[in-house]
């Protein structure tokens, strides 16, 4: 029988090995049994997020395999070909496309080919989590999707790109930084992503159209925001907590924004933090590395966080410490 999701901190970790055994073990909390199908040694590797109840991984191999797996009790797994034409990639029996999400709750194993030199993007996630996502974001119920089993549903060539791209920046940026998962704003940020994708993929929104607010309720929103950010510094606000703490809708929100101050509030609250980070930068010169300045922002991404703090500063964190 599968384990429960483990109760760990944070992780992110790069596994190697040259035995197929171990390769299908190196998925935490998994059972999973794999056989060689192709010749030749063995390589496999596995990068992996784990912050429980959420997993996110890539699994590569030189070699071919046949997989038998079960995800963790009360998990539910989703899987996408890497690269996006897989030749031979089969899920039960039956040939995967590119644009094919694989899926399955853990409710009964299921079996996987992959050819030699092929991966996954896996994706574990707890289905009660995404509801309240949904239903925080939304503030309206929502209802449970249906116990998917195991089965397999099509993508659009956007939701493709925007998941793959997604997973692919969450486990290159960690294993670049993988200090970014100490912060719990970094934390809370990365997995707002995640679950804005998964439900977007998944569990869409309504897409009627919300009744449209007064001016002023627009700019008494677009206050309330400075306020709160003022107000909580350090703690990791993102759209679906500001939904949540002014009982309004997502598409209310980016309205009031985009109505008051021409720019939606995701971008303004990067802002916010960019800026955060530059006076920690200033006022407290060689006290914490840069990329722990920027994970106590929210921002997880090091890459991303100095291309954005240049092109708003026109300069990089490095010289602005410099300078100080």
């Amino acid at each position: 029988m599968p384990t429960s999701s483990p109760a760990q901190p944070a992780c992110f970790r790069v596994k190697r090995t040259r035995e197929v055994d171990v390769h299908a073990r190196n998925l935490d909390a998994w059972d999973q049994d794999y056989v060689q199908t192709s010749p030749g040694v063995f390589q496999g590797q596995v990068r992996e997020l784990f912050d429980g109840p959420l997993q996110a991984f890539e699994e590569v191999a030189n070699c071919a395999t046949s997989q038998h797996c079960r995800p963790w009790r009360g998990g539910v797994w989703l899987g996408l070909s890497v690269p996006e034409q897989p030749a031979g990639l089969r899920f039960m029996g039956r040939p995967v496309g590119g644009r094919e999400l694989m899926i399955s709750d853990g409710s009964e194993a299921f079996d996987l080919q992959v050819p030699a030199g092929y991966g996954l993007y896996g994706l574990v996630f707890d289905p009660r989590e995404l509801l309240a996502h949904v239903r925080a974001r939304d503030q309206a119920e929502a209802a449970p999707a249906r116990s998917p089993g195991v089965r397999l549903q099509t993508l659009t060539a956007t939701q493709r790109f925007r998941l793959v791209g997604l997973l692919r920046e969450v486990l290159r940026g960690l294993e670049a930084d993988p200090g970014a998962l100490a912060h719990e704003a970094s934390r809370r940020s990365l997995r707002e992503a995640l679950m804005t994708v998964l439900a977007d993929t998944l569990m869409p929104a309504d897409q009627a159209d919300a009744v449209t607010p007064r001016q002023q309720r627009r700019q008494d929103v677009v206050r309330r925001v400075r306020e709160l950010v003022t107000e909580r510094p350090l703690e990791y606000l993102g759209v679906e907590r500001l939904c949540s703490e002014l009982h309004i809708t997502r598409r209310t929100l980016q309205n009031c924004f985009q109505d008051s101050l021409g720019i939606s509030p995701a971008s303004y609250l990067r802002l916010v933090r960019l800026n955060a980070v530059r006076r920690e930068l200033r006022s407290a010169p060689g006290e914490r590395t840069i990329g722990d300045l920027a994970a106590r922002w929210g921002f997880w991404h090091m890459g991303h966080f100095s291309q954005d703090y240049k092109a708003l500063f026109g300069e990089t964190p490095s010289h602005t410490r410099l300078e100080t």
